[in-house]
């Protein structure tokens, strides 16, 4: 306001202020930003009598003990407080409530008490129609079995369930709980039976995306739906429980898969081999990513509808039949990523051609075009006709997604660590006999790089009369180790025709890219972008 505005105003002119006459929806967002604290709640609410109205309104409530001291009067003024707080909102909506609880050791004796104070909240929720609930409860090392309020369950309104409980134990819901979630995310829960993919089958009729993140505790994973649209599985490293994974869900359209174990465990604890499955039934998916092992047996039925696909497996010797079927079932994929294991086992079983007809857009995860990725590749390329767009990458991981240890991996860490104090027993006894084998190593490999070079040039290329060649605009490669990425870049520079761009990422010690590069006689008007490679 003017000062002469000011002046000739009234008193109550001056008093009034703008935030009372805003309308609900704003003043609940503009407080939203201070729902992390209920100090700052209390504070807003006693500013007036709107505010007040406001504070026990608030669609958003963070419930949050996380940072709170191991202090047992802190933990009870703020259990009362809280209490208090929910108890005057009465029946005014919660569109989502967040909990983050620490169930302290040191606090064992009123471990029951907490648990029903929070159990409470969570009830109190639902009566107000909740809509998005989100659980972490640390238990640290208590081993807790979780019996959520079976409210949840049936709780109409909830659209969104989120839940993390540290590796405690969940008790699978009654069948007989239908609800309208249209979101389930479970993470580092220990499941006691199947019965929760069961419930989902049956009584979740309007759900639309499940992740499943280091769930254990199952050796058995079911699910049929006809609403599932999303779909996430990420295991923890080294899990040796799972054995069966099926999913029908005629509207999946995304899926991520991730299963990695140690596929020689079993017979080095002289255990029987696993059978390990995956079937899968989802006509209408668009996008598939699956990391890890491959498996004994799976079925993935003929994916009309594949759009993208990333497939980082590290496939055994005698995986690569299979995983010619693998493709086979996504060959009508527009963008494709490998990583280099799966690539290499694709011409273990022999140089057939691998279908990919509608493929677009290749990536390739190597670290470097040795004589065995070569070979696979060619066989890549002689299945493909209508390639756009090539990328040779850097491998710098092993994997798109990566997983932490479980708590039943303890037992097997105690015994590697125990031999690996007897193999340091022996350690000096190598040393001796360790030069000369690293010396003939070196040798041999440096041999294997020279003859390498020289059989994989742009002749090599050329007799190998890929069609691929004539329909490639755009291509990305990373100088890896050696000079046959090189020869690869200069034999697509004279022979792409309809090649628009290449972009060369190199090292500084390839000084040799911009003579190539100047050297070759492209038949292209490509622009050629050098690139350096930023050290890690």
């Amino acid at each position: 306001m003017t000062s002469c505005q000011v002046q000739g105003a009234s008193s109550e002119s001056i008093m009034m202020d703008r935030f009372s006459d805003l309308p609900d929806e704003i003043s609940h967002h503009i407080i939203s930003f201070l729902s992390d604290s209920l100090r700052n709640l209390i504070q807003v609410g006693a500013v007036s009598k709107r505010c007040r109205k406001l504070y026990l309104s608030v669609p958003s409530i963070i419930i949050d003990a996380s940072s709170v001291a191991d202090c047992t009067k802190l933990r009870v003024r703020l259990l009362n407080s809280w209490d208090r707080y929910l108890f005057h909102r009465g029946n005014n909506k919660i569109e989502r409530l967040s909990i983050y609880w620490v169930f302290r050791t040191s606090w064992e004796a009123k471990i029951s008490d907490e648990y029903f104070r929070v159990t409470t909240w969570i009830q109190n929720a639902v009566r107000c129609n909740v809509e998005v609930l989100h659980l972490d409860l640390n238990q640290y090392d208590l081993r807790m079995t979780v019996v959520l309020p079976s409210c949840i369950f049936l709780c109409r309104s909830l659209r969104t369930l989120s839940v993390n409980l540290y590796m405690g134990k969940i008790q699978s819901p009654n069948l007989s709980f239908s609800c309208n979630l249209h979101y389930l995310k479970l993470k580092y829960v220990r499941l006691k039976d199947d019965g929760i993919f069961k419930w989902i089958s049956y009584s979740c009729k309007c759900i639309k995306e499940l992740h499943l993140e280091k769930v254990i505790g199952i050796k058995d994973i079911k699910i049929e739906s006809s609403s599932l649209e999303s779909f996430s599985l990420l295991l923890p490293f080294q899990n040796y429980e799972l054995w069966d994974l099926s999913i029908s869900a005629e509207k999946l359209e995304d899926i991520c898969i991730h299963w990695q174990f140690d596929s020689r465990r079993d017979s080095k604890f002289h255990l029987l081999p696993r059978i390990r499955s995956f079937n899968l039934f989802a006509p209408k998916l668009k996008n598939f990513k699956w990391s890890g092992n491959f498996l004994n047996h799976h079925h993935l039925g003929n994916l009309m509808c594949l759009e993208e696909a990333d497939i980082f497996l590290m496939p055994d010797l005698d995986d690569s039949s299979n995983l010619f079927e693998v493709l086979c079932s996504i060959c009508m994929v527009k963008v494709l990523t490998l990583n280099e294991e799966t690539t290499k086992a694709l011409c273990r079983g022999g140089s057939m051609p691998v279908p990919l007809d509608s493929i677009c857009y290749l990536s390739l995860h190597v670290t470097s075009l040795n004589a065995d990725l070569v070979a696979a590749m060619v066989s890549i390329f002689r299945g493909i006709t209508s390639l756009n767009t090539l990328c040779i990458m850097s491998d710098l991981s092993k994997s798109s997604v990566s997983g932490t240890e479980d708590d039943s991996d303890i037992e097997e860490v105690v015994e590697d660590n125990d031999t690996e104090e007897e193999n340091n027993e022996n350690e000096e006894e190598d040393n001796d006999n360790y030069t000369e084998e690293e010396d003939n190593e070196t040798e041999e490999n440096a041999t294997e790089k020279e003859n390498n070079e020289s059989r994989f040039n742009v002749e090599y290329w050329k007799s190998q009369n890929l069609t691929f060649i004539y329909q490639l605009k755009e291509v990305r490669i990373d100088l890896l180790d050696g000079n046959n990425e090189l020869e690869f870049a200069r034999y697509i520079l004279e022979n792409a025709p309809s090649l628009e761009k290449m972009v060369i990422i190199q090292s500084p010690q390839h000084s040799d890219v911009v003579e190539m590069v100047t050297k070759s006689k492209m038949i292209s008007n490509a622009t050629v972008v050098l690139q350096e490679r930023q050290s890690s």
